[in-house]
């Protein structure tokens, strides 16, 4: 069908006009757009400039999400959502209710009761869905769509995924609770995509750039699209926490068409043939050889073995190579006269089967896929040499190669504003831990609970009855921005040895009013968690979390570091942002935190059988 005549060219949704859950689809932008999609359970609002999606009491898709449209297809039409999922791991409910309402709770004194949950695990693996729909109310977002999907994962905190026309491709895994700036971009043959968050995340860049993620090179049927946003499940064994969306962009972006962002194209690299984009192919040691001006972050192309994609090439003895032949798939490194195979994993297929190989590359890690499976590990593979080398290379049957570098910048067009991120500047705390007793409970002032500050080896502990807070807190300059960091010492040296880890940090205002951040650790799980207490109110349900299994150990040091303004805070795990929430996200129309005592804290959840505080640092 053609678009209607009402249909938009493009769309900017701040969502600055708040209204009930309910309410959202059927109403208009600040533009007059209409917001399309489907509010199954009367779970989407609108509040403090954000789009809200509440958990569903029914998981599954086709129940709650927002779309704008239809648009004609045309190169250079880009969306733009910025946003905050509620938890990239959701996967798992129990169904028809909202689990764990009804277990835990609260003690006279604030602290949280001991609970234990008991639900049937209905596994949905992937909770979110951002991009270009058939449809505005897609039953299934993930077959009739093109766009980027979040895949809860058992053991890491999720893993960012692309739905192509030929299936569900894996990209990043272990992307923490941070807010995303996810970008889909038409082109003339299929879509490009893109991503940012914080200044300090792992996978990602932060605003103003971004960085290419995947690409797909079919067109989904049709001549018109939707631009959507649809959420499947938000809940991680009965924890729940509200997606936020802070903007939604559609809008065309003149120089992105074309080529866009590429370094350089070929659909069909020829010896001695001047690539559409890029120079003339030459022979160069292993084979044709390319050099753009810049390393190489996304590589998509076409292969049939025998075939190979070469890049970090530097000279004929300095390059990366995976390699496909009959029998093996394989990874080397040529080092100088070293040659090494840094992993490989047997391969069989038809002879001349084509296949789509994707690299993401950011100079320390690879991803690599094979027609959107993982090779040789799910888990990136670490390897920082040859790292700014700019050369790519194929050998053998290779077509549609694609490169792009591995960061670009924000067009103008597609902004939609930038996330909070703040941090303090001015040193007013640097208690030592390690001082005799009587000067540390001087200095630390016994603010909630009944447990006890003790010295340590190397600092403090505190020891208290399982499942009960203790904080211990110094005063603080109400109204300045809180910068708290503490190195913690988990107890253990092995998960089987029993020991638990729960120590973490206190921002005080007083028993009705605080928020605590902490470690937990045992024999099965390596989180960080966030839990507040507003106007006398917590529901342990309500606790935020990030999975940290590879920057939480037991008997191995971490800097837990914790940054808030009153209204927002962000959670830092060794310098990595890996939690974020503003209180409203927590609690809607929660107001500000007056921060006035801050200090070292067991959050209650669990035990902790002997954490240590070794260091600790206040800036505002």
């Amino acid at each position: 069908m053609k678009p209607s005549p009402s249909a938009p060219m493009e769309i900017r949704d701040s969502f600055s006009q708040e209204l009930r859950p309910g309410e959202v689809i059927g109403s208009t932008t600040e533009e007059g757009v209409v917001r399309l999609g489907v509010d199954e359970e009367a779970k989407i609002s609108i509040e403090d400039g954000a789009l809200r999606f509440a958990p569903l009491d029914t998981p599954g898709w086709g129940r709650q999400g927002v779309a704008y449209g239809p648009f004609a297809r045309r190169a250079g039409l880009a969306l733009a959502v910025f946003l905050l999922n509620g938890h990239n791991n959701s996967q798992t409910a129990e169904p028809g209710a909202l689990p764990g309402r009804l277990l835990g709770g609260q003690s006279s004194r604030g602290t949280p009761l001991p609970f234990k949950v008991h639900y049937t695990a209905q596994p949905m693996r992937e909770n979110l869905a951002v991009g270009w729909f058939d449809h505005p109310v897609p039953s299934q977002p993930l077959d009739s769509g093109q766009a980027l999907v979040m895949q809860g994962h058992s053991h890491y905190n999720g893993r960012l995924c692309v739905a192509k026309q030929r299936g569900l491709h894996h990209l990043l895994l272990g992307v923490q609770n941070n807010p995303l700036y996810l970008i889909s971009l038409l082109r003339e043959r299929g879509v490009v995509y893109y991503g940012a968050s914080l200044e300090g995340s792992r996978h990602l860049p932060a605003l103003p750039k971004l960085r290419p993620l995947a690409i797909d090179p079919y067109n989904q049927p049709g001549p018109n699209l939707y631009a959507g946003i649809y959420q499947s499940i938000l809940g991680e064994q009965g924890y729940r926490a509200d997606t936020r969306v802070y903007g939604v962009r559609v809008a065309d972006v003149p120089e992105w068409q074309g080529y866009g962002t590429a370094l350089l194209f070929d659909p069909q690299p020829q010896l001695g043939r001047k690539a559409p984009l890029g120079e003339v192919w030459q022979l160069q040691g292993p084979g044709m050889l390319l050099h753009p001006p810049v390393p190489g972050g996304l590589f998509h192309l076409c292969l049939s073995a025998p075939a190979s994609l070469i890049w970090r090439y530097h000279d004929p003895q300095h390059y990366l190579a995976l390699e496909l032949n009959a029998h093996e798939i394989r990874l080397k490194l040529q080092y100088g006269r070293r040659q090494a195979v840094l992993a490989s994993e047997p391969y069989s297929a038809p002879p001349g089967q084509p296949h789509w190989l994707q690299v993401l590359d950011d100079g320390l890690a690879l991803t690599l896929t094979l027609d959107g499976r993982p090779l040789f590990s799910e888990v990136p593979l670490l390897e920082p040499r040859l790292a700014q080398a700019t050369g790519v290379g194929v050998v053998g049957q290779v077509t549609d190669l694609e490169v792009h570098p591995r960061e670009v910048s924000l067009p103008a067009a597609l902004e939609l504003g930038g996330p909070w991120q703040a941090q303090g500047h001015q040193t007013v705390l640097v208690p030592h831990l390690s001082h005799p007793a009587e000067d540390s409970l001087v200095f630390w002032e016994p603010t909630l609970g009944q447990g006890r500050l003790s010295p340590a080896e190397g600092g403090l502990c505190i020891e208290a009855v399982e499942g009960v807070r203790s904080f211990y807190t110094v005063p603080w300059e109400e109204g300045a921005l809180v910068d708290l960091e503490a190195e913690i010492l988990p107890p253990g040296t092995h998960p089987k040895e029993g020991h638990q880890s729960c120590a973490g940090l206190c921002l005080w205002q007083d028993a009705q009013h605080y928020l605590v951040v902490a470690l937990h650790l045992d024999d099965q799980v390596s989180l960080v968690t966030a839990a507040l207490r507003f106007a006398g109110y917590e529901d342990p349900y309500d606790a935020v979390f990030s999975r940290v299994p590879d920057l939480l150990y037991h008997g191995v040091p971490v800097r837990l570091r914790v940054v808030c303004d009153g209204e927002r805070f962000q959670v830092y795990l060794e310098g990595e942002p890996v939690l974020y929430r503003a209180l409203r996200d927590i609690y809607p129309g929660a107001g500000r935190l007056l921060i006035r005592r801050v200090g070292l804290a067991l959050s209650g959840f669990g035990r902790d059988t002997g954490s240590i505080f070794r260091s600790w640092l206040g800036r505002k």
